[in-house]
This record gives C-alpha cells, structure tokens and sequence, in this order.
C-alpha cells in the first residue's frame, strides 16, 4: 500500500507499505533527514484520513539517527497519532545513543473493565477486549483483534499497522466507524443495534458484518 502519488520503491522516494510484518515506512538515505521530515509531515497530513492513528514500522537502511532527528520523526508521526513500533535491524545496531532506542510495546491481551466513554482512546500491540460498552466518542485501536463484551457505538480499529486477518466481535455492532488494516467502514443508516454477537472481518475489499 502506497501513499498517494507514489508508484514505486525508488532508493529516492518516501514510501509507505504494507508489508507482512506491519505498515512500514521507507525513508531513503539520501537528501538531509529533515528534508524527509518534511515531506513526511505533507505526506501525512494530506492523507491525514487513511493513516491517522496505529503504530509503524520504520526502514532507514545504513542512516543512523541522531537523538535530535528520533524526536522530530516522533513529533511528525504523533501529530497524527501514530507510534513507531520497530526499526529494521540494520538501523537498531546503528542508531546513536542507544540507550535512546524506544523499549519494545507488549504483544499481549489488553483487558479493559468497564465502558470506554467519550474522549477515552485505548491502544494495545496485540487483541483489546473491552467488558462493557465502546461509547460514542470512545476509540479503541489494535494491532490484533478487537472484542466488545457490550455495545459497540464508537471507533474501533483491528489490525492496525496492516494485520488484515484481524476481527472485531463484539455483541451489538453499531460504530461511528469501524476500520481494519487500511479498510474502513461505517454503519448503514438506521441500522439497530441489539441484534446479538457479530463479528467485522475483511473478506475480498471490503469490511464484512456477520452473525454468529
């Protein structure tokens, strides 16, 4: 998956993709880091719809970052919500200091006890399971799947980072938004809730709803 207007993995280009290990940004060697935190903030921000929140993967090739420039590409991707999950190994055994390098994010099972109400937003590397209502104006993002013991009327985005096996069940499905890997879906209009268990999954191109 590419942002717009970018056709191919030239050594020269900013590029996202969609790879099996997660959404991964290539930044190229060449040209001043700054330069690339530029285009990355223009990048961003007119797409600022499709990549707003989850977390990244970063390849940087044989660049190594000085603690100044690991700040600025964490200011840029936190204006629009996102985290970096990794770097390839190449630029882990060179970076400068390492003692700077971000700590590894669990990849376990996030237990939420009680609603997640209007202006709350719970982020996990790994599944979420809420006990109890997703409210509108709540939001839930997962690298994994996402389970709502309870009304789902909020944003819940699985498979953040490109995990597009990932599900989001949950025992009344009517979202604000719901979204997995890249795809994103809405509710029809004048859908009820209170339909018993369902289950969002991507099937073809699409976000499909079932019962179970």
């Amino acid at each position: 998956m590419l942002l717009p207007a970018t056709s191919s993995l030239r050594a020269e280009e900013l590029v996202f993709k969609g790879l099996k290990q997660g959404l991964t940004l290539f930044i190229p060697e060449k040209e001043s880091f700054g330069h690339w935190l530029t285009l990355l903030d223009q990048r961003l921000n007119a797409a600022k719809d499709f990549f707003q929140g989850g977390t990244i993967l970063v390849e940087l090739g044989e660049r190594k970052l000085t603690p100044g420039e690991l700040a600025g590409l964490r200011k840029i991707l936190g204006k629009y919500r996102m985290r970096i999950k990794d770097f390839n190994p190449i630029a882990k055994k060179r970076f400068v200091p390492r003692s700077k390098e971000q700590s590894p994010i669990s990849t376990g099972v996030l237990l939420v006890k009680g609603t997640v109400r209007s202006g709350q937003r719970m982020e996990n590397e790994g599944d979420i399971v809420v006990k109890g209502d997703l409210n509108p104006g709540g939001e839930i993002v997962a690298t994994g799947d996402i389970i709502v013991l309870g009304a789902l009327r909020g944003v819940a985005h699985a498979g953040a980072g490109g995990n597009m096996q990932a599900e989001i069940v949950a025992f009344s499905l009517s979202p604000v938004q719901l979204r997995i890997a890249h795809l994103i879906s809405r509710a029809p209009e004048g859908r009820k809730g209170r339909q018993g268990p369902e289950v969002a999954y991507i099937k073809g191109e699409k976000i499909v709803v079932e019962r179970l």
